[in-house]
């Protein structure tokens, strides 16, 4: 472990460390001296041995950083970077500016050093100007305890002049520290991008043109209550739903992945709920809540736990996630006061909708939709529509089924769309009968609701697999 930290760099000696500490206090002069009102922050690292620099002590000195920043700001404290020394063979340092009182900027540092395990190698030195004096402001001015040793838990003070440890032992610790660091900032980088990802899939699908059946920005008869901008608010609510769904995934560590599904679908009735909240009561995204919540859920714990993401690892999660859902969802209907549309199909005409296609690890997306994406030509827009109609060839939509009335309308489906797949949405008599069917779909009232959250899902896998 302290290999993989202290591998890289160059050591440094004894009378360069005090030259930097002489430095320093130059520096923290100069800056109080120009201006005496502020409190300065002085921020290093605690780094054992003679290697007290490289590029990964960097990346968790600034990625932290970043995070005690986020920190004065929710705490009302502004704040200037005055001055830093990143590459320095010292350490890394920064200096901040801050126009508040010294003891508040001091709780402020002492709590994000005691946050967590690794950021007790941080030494936020705190600095106050007091009868013309430069003051350094200790924990316990402010009732805190003492530091105490990363490795024993006595003070820290004593440890080190007793040297209690050895640079080997302190070393391992830090590596292990960083190392802790680092995978929690991978982490929360990996649920940034599950969450971008999972909105720019629900913008994309509104956005491409022509939709038989769906909302675009240039048509919505078959779905009057609906516009584009309407689904743009709706997306803007579940950035917190997909966040959660994100964290679930990460730290999951349970061994029966269904109990993720259930945390996952308790979130899920809070969106919906927002969702609503929004557009009034109008149905916009709740298929893509079910379904979006689980594959990002789902990408999370698989690339947290195995390391690597493929089709068949993803589904496999997504199975086990949902192995009784069809059998727990659609047990007892007819004892149930109130019935949604997909109960009430099932009870019908036997189909499971989206449960079923989700059950099955979604073979729709997975073995038509993904593909189709992945071996697209052309604008995004072309790619979009290529995916949108295969999809709609082999999707079972229980929205179109509800809007006609019968299941007989999916053969009529599947004729039509097999013949645009034929024709290829890239070239003029493709795109001619694909808005000839919006058309037609608009008059009738027709919708392939079902097919757009499968879109949903599949341009986010799609996103996902960009560099």
């Amino acid at each position: 472990m302290a290999g993989q930290i202290f591998a890289d760099g160059k050591q440094v000696d004894i009378p360069a460390v005090l030259m930097n500490r002489d430095r320093r206090v130059a520096v923290q002069n100069q800056l109080l001296t120009a201006s005496p009102e502020a409190t300065i922050v002085a921020a290093k690292l605690n780094i054992p041995g003679p290697i007290k620099n490289n590029v990964k002590i960097q990346a968790f000195f600034t990625a932290e950083l970043e995070c005690f920043e986020a920190r004065l700001l929710e705490r009302g404290l502004t704040f200037l970077v005055k001055k830093e020394w990143l590459p320095a063979l010292t350490g890394p340092e920064r200096f901040y500016l801050i126009f508040a009182p010294g003891q508040a900027v001091k709780r402020t540092t002492t709590e994000f050093e005691e946050a967590t395990a690794f950021r007790r190698l941080f030494d936020l030195d705190v600095l106050i100007r007091t009868n013309g004096q430069v003051h350094s402001l200790s924990r316990t001015e402010i009732g805190y305890p003492v530091r105490t040793c990363l490795i024993c838990g006595r003070p820290a003070k004593e440890c080190g002049r007793a040297r209690t440890h050895t640079v080997n032992e302190l070393q391992a610790k830090v590596a292990e520290l960083i190392n802790s660091a680092n995978q929690q900032a991978q982490n929360q980088q990996l649920v940034k991008r599950l969450v971008t990802n999972g909105l720019r899939a629900l913008t994309y699908e509104v956005v491409t043109w022509p939709k038989p059946g769906l909302v675009d920005p240039v048509e919505h008869a078959a779905h009057p209550d609906m516009d584009a901008y309407l689904f743009m608010d709706s997306s803007i609510t579940l950035r917190t739903y997909l966040e959660q769904c994100a964290q679930a995934g990460i730290n999951f560590t349970d061994n029966q992945p269904e109990l993720l599904f259930n945390e996952i679908r308790r979130f899920g009735v809070a969106a919906e709920r927002a969702m609503f909240a929004i557009t009034k009561g109008v149905n916009t995204h709740k298929g893509a809540i079910f379904s979006l919540g689980i594959l990002i859920a789902a990408y999370a714990t698989t690339m947290v736990n195995q390391d690597s993401i493929t089709d068949e690892k993803l589904r496999m999660t997504i199975r086990q996630m949902l192995q009784n859902l069809v059998k727990k969802d659609f047990t007892n209907l007819k004892q149930k006061p109130t019935l949604t549309a997909g109960e009430k199909e099932y009870l019908r005409y036997g189909v499971t909708g989206i449960r079923g296609e989700a059950m099955a690890a979604y073979p729709t997306v997975f073995e038509h939709g993904l593909p189709a994406f992945r071996q697209a030509n052309g604008a995004l827009n072309e790619r979009i529509l290529t995916t949108f109609v295969n999809l709609a060839l082999h999707t079972e939509d229980t929205t179109l089924i509800k809007r006609a009335g019968t299941p007989t309308i999916l053969k009529e489906k599947d004729r039509l769309f097999n013949e645009l797949q034929k024709l290829g949405v890239n070239t003029l008599a493709g795109m001619k009968r694909l808005q000839e069917i919006q058309a037609d779909y608009a008059k009738r009232h027709l919708s392939l609701g079902g097919t757009a959250d499968l879109l949903i899902i599949t341009i986010f896998l799609g996103l996902m697999e960009e560099k």
